[in-house]
């Protein structure tokens, strides 16, 4: 009899430890929640630029909004660089891409460089994107410049969908504070950057 008890508790000890193993991994992760009710958007990491003062020696190069020929070129699709001594900042390698900053009339603009053009430049940098699928509540425009709040190269539409994929903050005290996008431009992938009071609903 006292065996028979003894085997009985320990099985019942057994049974509630699995059912708390069992509970606590059905919960896990289920929560959306970030710690202070923020949201996961601002969880992304900053991308940053290396100054390249005299530029990255690999000629005249075509530049585009997103890393890829079919995506969305700036400029009426004559968006370039001039890669010798003159400054390009690099922001390091995205699917074999260069993206880069470099100085236009009236701002820098931030763009990809095909990988045929950038054979042989190492770069330090190596920047780390998300994607956040949004839906814009008001117009928004978007740039591809990222000291100017006046240029745009395309527009979302409210109820219009998009994708966050980092923020960009090096001269927020400056009043440059950016959501680095992906959109559709013209029925074109685009990148490019929307102002962080933008109003918009993540999905």
């Amino acid at each position: 009899m006292k065996n028979n008890k003894r085997t009985k508790a320990i099985i019942a000890v057994l049974i509630m430890v699995l059912s708390t193993l069992m509970l606590a991994t059905a919960f896990a992760g289920s929560s959306t929640e970030r710690s202070g009710g923020s949201s996961s958007i601002y969880d992304l990491p900053p991308f940053k630029f290396e100054k390249h003062q005299y530029g990255i020696y690999c000629g005249k190069c075509p530049v585009y909004t997103a890393p890829s020929e079919s995506s969305y070129r700036a400029n009426n699709g004559k968006a370039s660089v001039q890669t010798d001594g003159y400054q390009v900042d690099d922001a390091g390698y995205v699917d074999g891409w260069l993206l880069v900053r470099y100085e236009v009339k009236g701002g820098w603009r931030v763009g990809y460089i095909p990988p045929k053009y950038v054979r042989g430049f190492v770069s330090s940098m190596a920047p780390h994107f998300g994607y956040v699928p949004c839906t814009a509540n008001e117009t928004i425009y978007v740039t591809d410049n990222v000291y100017s709040h006046n240029d745009s190269i395309g527009v979302l539409d409210p109820g219009e969908e998009f994708a966050i994929l980092s923020q960009y903050n090096y001269y927020a005290k400056k009043g440059y504070d950016w959501w680095y996008i992906e959109c559709e431009i013209d029925g074109q992938t685009a990148r490019g950057f929307i102002e962080k009071s933008a109003d918009f609903t993540i999905n």
